[in-house]
C-alpha cells in the first residue's frame, strides 16, 4: 500500500516534501487553471518530483449528475478537459466524491436519481478508459449527501454495471459515521481501488489518541490483499502541514504494529 495526502494547491509544496508516496489534488481546481498556470504547474511537478497519483473533487458544483439540470454535453466536455490534464500529471485514480453534484431534493425521484448515477458512470467509463484511469465511487456521509452513503452500495452499483474503469473508494471516517463494518471492505475487495482515512467525528487528519482504530483498518486492507493508495485526508487548517507530518508518522506506526496506547 502507498500512503498519500489529500491537499489543496496552497499547501502542496510543503506537504510534498514530507515523505508521502503521492499527493491527491482537486481535479475541479486543476481543470479551472488558466492554460499558462497549468503549464507552469506541470513543469513544477516534474521538476520537483511530485507524484500526483490521484485526484479528488471530480466535478465542479455547477455540473450536477442527478436532477433536472443534468447536461451530458457539458459533462463530456468537462471530463475530456479535466481528465486529460490529470493524465498528463500521471494521475491513475479520480474519485467521484462531490456531494452537491449528486444530492437529490427531499421530494425528488430517488429511483430515477440512481438511474442517473448509473448513466453518468457509463459516461465516465469512456473518459477514464481513454485516459488509462480508474474512477472510484466514494460513498458520502448522510449529513452531506442523500444518495449513496455506504461502501456496500458503491460495491453493488459498480458490480452491477461491470464497467472496467469504475471502482470503489472507501472513506474510513464515513464508514465510522455510518457504523459500516470492516467486512464491507472484504466484500468490496475485487472493486476496491482507493481508500481515504480521516477521523470520523472531527474529519481531521489521523493523530494519536483520537479514538480511531487505524491499525484495524490497515490490517483488514492487508488481509484482503489491497495494493492501492491510502490517502490521509482532513480539513485544511493553519497547522495542516505539521498535522500531515505527524499523521504520516502515526499511520506508519499503526501499519507496522507499533501501536501507541491511548
Amino acid at each position: 500500500m502507498k500512503l498519500g495526502i489529500r491537499t489543496d494547491f496552497v499547501n502542496l509544496p510543503e506537504v510534498a516534501r514530507l515523505g508521502f508516496d503521492y499527493v491527491e489534488i482537486p481535479l475541479n481546481a486543476l481543470a479551472d487553471l488558466p492554460e499558462s498556470d497549468y503549464e507552469a504547474f506541470v513543469d513544477y511537478a516534474e521538476a520537483s518530483g511530485i507524484r500526483v497519483d490521484a485526484c479528488s473533487d471530480m466535478l465542479p458544483e455547477d455540473l450536477p449528475i442527478t436532477g433536472d439540470g443534468v447536461n451530458a454535453t457539458a459533462l463530456h466536455g468537462y471530463l475530456k478537459h479535466a481528465l486529460g490534464r490529470a493524465q498528463r500529471l500521471g494521475a491513475k485514480v479520480i474519485v467521484l466524491d462531490g456531494a452537491k453534484s449528486r444530492q437529490v431534493p427531499a421530494e425528488g425521484d430517488f429511483p430515477f436519481a440512481w438511474r442517473q448515477l448509473g448513466n453518468f458512470l457509463r459516461l465516465l467509463q469512456g473518459h477514464a478508459r481513454d485516459c488509462g484511469m480508474t474512477a472510484a465511487l466514494e460513498p458520502l456521509r448522510k449529513a452531506d449527501c442523500n444518495l449513496l452513503n455506504l461502501v456496500s452500495e458503491a460495491t453493488l452499483i459498480a458490480g452491477l454495471l461491470r464497467l472496467d474503469s469504475i471502482a470503489v473508494c472507501a472513506n474510513f471516517g464515513s464508514m465510522g459515521m455510518a457504523s459500516e463494518p470492516m467486512s464491507a471492505l472484504r466484500r468490496a475487495a475485487p472493486l476496491l481501488k482507493h481508500v481515504r482515512v480521516e477521523n470520523a467525528l472531527t474529519r481531521a487528519l489521523p493523530r494519536p489518541g483520537d479514538g480511531e482504530d487505524y491499525a484495524r483498518l490497515l490490517e483488514t486492507l492487508r488481509d484482503i490483499g489491497y495494493a492501492g493508495g491510502v490517502t490521509l485526508t482532513g480539513i485544511i487548517t493553519e497547522s495542516f502541514v505539521e498535522d500531515a507530518e505527524r499523521a504520516l508518522e502515526y499511520i506508519k506506526e499503526q501499519g507496522t504494529g507499533n501501536r501507541e496506547q491511548d
